[in-house]
């Protein structure tokens, strides 16, 4: 008898603890979060070693909140007419104010078998209105959960500025 006096207490315990944890989360000022905004703002090559392609990549980020965001780290993939050229990832923090921007200067690598196939497609068909791309960005967030995946497309203009 007295083990299942203790096994209900225990149990109504946990219980307790479950909803007072619930109760705290929904005081969190996350139900009106919105996803920062990601901006490809440029892309410069830059002198490396080897075969291994090297460009800087310039990228605004907007924080749309009403709370600062600590970015502890980034991890991001640029995608050129549907082929995977550029990756990397950065651990330099990045403390974007509420209802403001930061400016992040990355480094990438291009991958040299993607770059291959990426310039025989565009010998074979060039492009008329410049190169689409995709932008894939991964944030991970000091105090906000779990990391945010924010994607973001357009068209890299190839025409020259006058």
């Amino acid at each position: 008898m007295p083990l299942m006096r203790k096994y209900g207490l225990s149990r109504t315990l946990l219980i307790l603890l479950s909803a007072g944890l619930l109760a705290a989360c929904a005081g969190l000022p996350l139900s009106d979060f919105d996803e920062p905004e990601v901006e490809l703002l440029g892309l410069t090559p830059v002198v490396s070693d080897g075969i291994e392609a090297r460009f800087k990549v310039k990228l605004r980020v907007v924080n749309p909140n009403d709370v600062d965001l600590s970015v502890r780290g980034l991890a991001y993939d640029l995608v050129i007419r549907e082929r995977k050229l550029f990756t990397g990832v950065s651990n330099e923090p990045v403390d974007i104010e509420a209802f403001g921007e930061a400016i992040v200067d990355l480094e990438v690598a291009a991958g040299v078998l993607n770059s291959l196939a990426l310039i025989r497609d565009l010998m074979s068909s060039p492009p008329d209105d410049g190169l689409p791309y995709r932008l894939d960005v991964k944030l991970s967030l000091a105090g906000v959960g779990p990391a945010l995946r924010v994607s973001r497309e357009g068209v890299i203009d190839l025409t020259p500025s006058r």
